[in-house]
């Protein structure tokens, strides 16, 4: 039976995609342009990852912006899609997708079968019901349609996702990944601005990759990612050293991080061009 609580945020989840999606206001028509001009090439789309946790997550007190999109396409070929962005800026990697700079939004797009886990043969997949068992973090394991049909609910794939916001903890989906201290400096932020606890899994996985490649380097990618410098190497440290001894006490249990007052100043400047009243709000205005 599913838990009625899931169901709820699936359906609020549906809800706030198809006003995403359907936004045509000034700051974000350059977005909605985007998007109506993959589903020419992709009606099958799905967003995944960071972003449908921004959108889930945010509500009146908390505006939160998604910085990019992650979308995975099924049957359209990716270059077709990404030359119909001859006006943008484009940067292919190395896995067969390519990032297109659209105004203040990045867009990710890659083919399913290109999925990392998928071509490096630790997930099995068949579908886009498989992309959840992909990523690193659970909160990060889900997958929605992005274009909908009408009459019909946006599918909907996850693992743990939902599970993960009830009881407001991250943990390890899939250890394995192409980028460790990325993926350790990601934990970190997503734990630090939504005050989830970190699983004791995730937890051990922080502090082997910390002591291994040093809180320099780690704090010199976080800053780099987050275009922020307003996180010191102390307070990382202190982060770091929160956990190992949460560990000590017991290694079965959740972590939580030092209560800290950084500010997201990314998030600030998207918000100050985005909402012109405190009443505004893209995912929960009516």
């Amino acid at each position: 039976m599913v838990d009625s609580r899931i169901q709820k945020l699936e359906d609020e989840l549906r809800a706030r995609i198809r006003r995403f999606v359907a936004n045509n206001s000034k700051w974000c028509s350059f977005r909605y342009k985007a998007l109506r001009r993959i589903r020419e090439f992709e009606q099958h789309a799905f967003l995944c990852g960071g972003a449908v946790r921004d959108i889930l997550l945010s509500d009146s007190r908390n505006h939160i912006i998604p910085r990019d999109l992650d979308i995975v396409l099924g049957y359209a070929e990716i270059k077709e899609v990404a030359d119909s962005f001859s006006d943008c800026t484009k940067r292919w990697n190395s896995y067969g997708g390519v990032s297109i700079q659209v105004k203040d939004w990045a867009i990710d797009m890659w083919p399913l079968q290109k999925t990392w886990a998928f071509q490096k043969k630790y997930i099995e997949g068949k579908g886009f019901s498989d992309f959840p068992k992909t990523t690193f973090l659970n909160i990060e394991a889900v997958a929605i349609q992005l274009f909908g049909k009408k009459g019909k609910k946006r599918a909907i794939y996850s693992k743990g996702f939902f599970e993960a916001i009830l009881n407001k903890t991250i943990e390890i989906n899939l250890k394995e990944n192409p980028n460790p201290p990325m993926c350790v400096v990601r934990s970190l932020s997503v734990a630090k601005r939504f005050k989830f606890a970190i699983g004791p899994k995730l937890a051990m996985y922080i502090t082997h990759c910390a002591n291994k490649i040093g809180l320099e380097k780690l704090l010199e990618l976080y800053q780099v990612r987050y275009r922020s410098r307003h996180l010191s190497v102390n307070e990382l440290y202190s982060c770091i050293k929160a956990i190992e001894e949460q560990l000590r006490a017991s290694a079965k249990e959740p972590v939580k991080l030092p209560i800290s007052d950084n500010k997201d100043y990314f998030q600030s400047e998207l918000r100050s061009k985005l909402f012109q009243s405190p009443s505004q709000n893209l995912f929960t205005a009516k």
